[in-house]
């Protein structure tokens, strides 16, 4: 998981999350992971309509000392809401699958 074609999508190169780089992620609906930059665990995946945007409010978030990076899929096609959730749910899975535990921050209700 979290590598650049898993689950058969295209990956971007993983920046740090601050506005400044977010900044340079396209516009519209994708998928993206939340990688620890040291460790590079995933943290948490996710799903939006407009990443960019949900990018910036991830990195107004505490992550416990952490410097997180970010990767996104972009998708190409119109993609409806239920489709990025399922897609999300997938990508979950198969990281259960491979570490039986979510990501660390997964299904935390505070940060």
């Amino acid at each position: 998981p979290g590598d650049a074609g898993w689950m058969g999508l295209s990956w971007s190169r993983r920046e740090p999350l601050v506005p400044e780089k977010i900044r340079t992620a396209p516009p519209g609906p994708g998928l993206f992971l939340l990688v620890d930059d040291g460790s590079q665990e995933i943290l948490y995946i996710g799903q939006s309509g407009h990443c960019a945007d949900r990018l910036l409010e991830f990195s107004e978030k505490s992550w416990d000392g952490r410097a997180p990076e970010f990767s996104f899929h972009r998708m190409e096609a119109t993609v409806l809401p239920q489709q990025l959730m399922e897609l999300e749910t997938d990508l979950i899975g198969n990281f259960y699958e491979v570490y039986r535990k979510a990501p660390e921050y997964q299904f935390r209700t505070s940060r």
